[in-house]
């Protein structure tokens, strides 16, 4: 099937999976300049599975807090609306892609720990390069969502793309070009922009393999482009086989930095991400 069909077919489908509706009132809410804490944690509150994995984030070593978090009203004043908004959106979106893999060679465990490891690195480079940190966070977890989609409603593409990717020792990215002259880029994107997330977050989503191409955050792109690589060098990679991408010099330009200074941050890099195990567990 070529991009244009399989582009026919997804706009066909009725069962694109949506959003918790606690997410939706949570984004809606912060467009009121009046809205208090209190408000938006009796929202989050009406979802247990939402606001237990809330809690449990936030009293993880990843926020560092002093002491533990007992109400989601505590969490949501502690984070701050923005960071609030991000960590519902993370915990619903993993909520509602994460399944049993219909595609024998793509494992979903992997796919997963590779978003939150590349999260968790977009969220190391971010504090570096003056980049919202948070917003790093959610992106670079993100920043795959279009594999679901390929390997949800579109199987044989998905067998033939890691089929290709494998006999020819090229990447999952060049592969999807060959197989039907599209990439998991353009489909991640689709769902996002089908969800209404913040333009930034769809354009990491679109444009993650190619940073030169952003004009809404290129900052922020960048960052999650390094952060993807990164997080496979570390181990953390979702498509075994694969060739590794190649790091664009303009992500590097863009944030100010050198790859000698990437290297000098690889053992912090990986050490912060091992101290994060517990996100692995809480998030899945």
């Amino acid at each position: 099937m070529n991009w244009e069909n399989l582009i026919i077919n997804l706009e066909c489908i009725d069962s694109l999976p949506t959003l918790p509706n606690v997410f939706l009132r949570v984004s809606q809410m912060l467009n009121d300049p009046m809205v208090t804490a209190k408000k938006l944690a009796e929202v989050i509150e009406t979802d247990q599975a939402i606001a237990m994995k809330l809690l449990k984030i936030v009293n993880s070593p990843f926020f560092g807090f002093s002491r533990k978090i007992m109400t989601v009203q505590d969490a949501v004043v502690l984070l701050g609306f923005n960071a609030t908004k991000n960590t519902v959106m993370t915990i619903s979106v993993i909520r509602t892609l994460n399944h049993e893999s219909k595609v024998e060679e793509f494992n979903m465990q992997d796919f997963w720990k590779h978003s939150i490891a590349t999260g968790l690195v977009s969220r190391y480079l971010a504090k570096k390069t003056q980049v919202d940190a948070e917003k790093a966070f959610v992106a670079g977890i993100l920043h795959d969502i279009g594999k679901i989609i390929l390997e949800q409603y579109f199987q044989e593409e998905m067998e033939k793309v890691l089929h290709l990717m494998r006999t020819q020792k090229i990447s999952f990215y060049e592969a999807e070009l060959q197989v039907y002259k599209g990439t998991h880029c353009d489909l991640g994107s689709y769902l996002a922009d089908k969800w209404n997330l913040p333009l930034p977050l769809i354009e990491v989503i679109d444009m993650h393999h190619t940073p030169g191409e952003a004009s809404e955050e290129p900052k922020l792109v960048s960052v999650v482009h390094i952060a993807n690589v990164v997080a496979k060098q570390l181990g953390y990679g979702c498509t075994r086989g694969a060739k590794e991408d190649e790091l664009d010099s303009y992500a590097f330009a863009r944030l100010d930095i050198s790859a000698s200074q990437l290297e000098e941050w690889a053992e912090d890099v990986q050490a912060y991400v091992e101290e994060s195990q517990e996100l692995f567990q809480i998030l899945e």
